[in-house]
C-alpha cells in the first residue's frame, strides 16, 4: 500500500485492492493470487497471467487397438508469471506466433516451403539455391533454411556472344543507340540432395508409418470381432440343439405316460 496524499492511498506492484477506502477507513490492499500480477501503482484487481499452450494433444485409432501420438503445441514458457510481472511466452524452431492471442503464447506450424528458428518470428521462405545459380547441398526444413553452395554455377555462353560481354567503356560512349544483349540465363547442373532427417519428406513417411499401424491394428481389430462372432454363434447352436433335445424328450415321456 503507498499513501499518494493524506486521503488517498493506492496499491503497490504485486498488490490488489481487498476493501476500498472510506470516510473512517483507508484502502486495503493484498497480494495478488497466484497465476495473477499487477505492474502499476492502482487501486483495482490483479491481472491473469499468460497461459503457455504447452499442452499436447494424441491421436486415437478406434475399436479396441488404438494408438497414442503425442504432438507439442510449439509454445514454451522462457520467464515465470511473478507477482509484478507477467509470464513469457515463446515459439519453438519450425513455428510462428498466432497474432490473435498473446505473443508466443499460441503457436501456427509454419506452412511447407517455409521455416523459422523460434523466437517468436515470423515463418521465412526457403532460399533457392537454383534461382540465384547455386547448387542445393541441403533441403530446407520448417527450422532450418536450405543450404546453398558457395560457388556460383558457369553461365553456358557462346563463343559469340562472349566478346559482347566485355565491350569496353569506350564503345558504349560511342555507340549509344546499340542494344546490349543481356547474358544468356546460367546452366544449373543437378544435383542429388540426400534425404535429411529432419525434412518434410521425412515427416511425411513418419505420417505415412503411422496410418499404415492404424490400418494394421484396425485389420487385426475386425479380424478378432469376426471371430468371436463365429463363437458366438456356434455356442447359440449347440444350445438350441441341446433344447431341442430336452423337448423330444419330455414329448416322448408325455405320449409314453397316456
Amino acid at each position: 500500500m503507498k499513501r499518494i496524499s493524506s486521503f488517498y492511498v493506492v496499491c503497490i506492484l504485486g498488490e490488489r485492492m481487498r476493501n476500498r477506502c472510506t470516510a473512517t477507513a483507508d484502502t486495503v490492499c493484498a497480494p495478488c493470487q497466484d497465476n495473477y500480477f499487477s505492474t502499476e501503482h492502482n487501486h483495482s484487481f490483479c491481472r491473469s497471467c499468460t497461459v503457455c499452450d504447452t499442452s499436447k494433444s494424441a491421436v486415437l485409432c478406434f475399436p479396441f487397438s488404438f494408438l497414442l501420438l503425442f504432438l507439442e503445441k510449439g509454445s514454451v514458457e522462457v520467464k515465470k508469471c511473478e507477482k509484478t510481472s507477467d509470464r513469457i511466452c515463446q515459439c519453438l524452431p519450425g513455428y510462428m506466433p498466432d497474432t490473435r492471442y498473446a505473443l508466443g503464447s499460441v503457436c501456427l506450424l509454419c506452412p511447407e516451403g517455409f521455416y523459422s528458428t523460434g523466437g517468436n518470428e515470423s515463418c521465412r521462405p526457403w532460399t533457392n539455391c537454383s534461382a540465384i545459380g547455386k547448387k542445393t547441398l541441403r533441403a530446407g526444413t520448417r527450422s532450418d533454411n536450405a543450404v546453398c553452395s558457395d560457388n556460383m554455377t558457369q553461365p553456358a555462353t557462346s563463343e559469340s556472344a562472349t566478346p559482347t560481354l566485355h565491350l569496353s567503356t569506350n564503345y558504349y560512349r560511342n555507340n549509344t543507340s546499340t542494344a546490349v544483349p543481356s547474358p544468356s540465363k546460367p546452366s544449373v547442373n543437378p544435383f542429388v540432395v540426400s534425404p535429411d532427417a529432419n525434412s518434410p519428406t521425412g515427416t511425411n513417411w513418419g505420417s505415412l508409418s503411422l496410418i499404415l499401424i492404424c490400418l494394421i491394428l484396425l485389420m487385426v481389430s475386425g479380424i478378432s470381432i469376426f471371430m468371436l462372432i463365429i463363437q458366438a454363434a456356434k455356442r447359440e447352436n449347440k444350445r438350441r440343439a441341446c433344447r431341442n433335445d430336452h423337448q423330444s424328450k419330455l414329448l416322448f415321456r408325455e405320449k409314453k405316460n397316456i
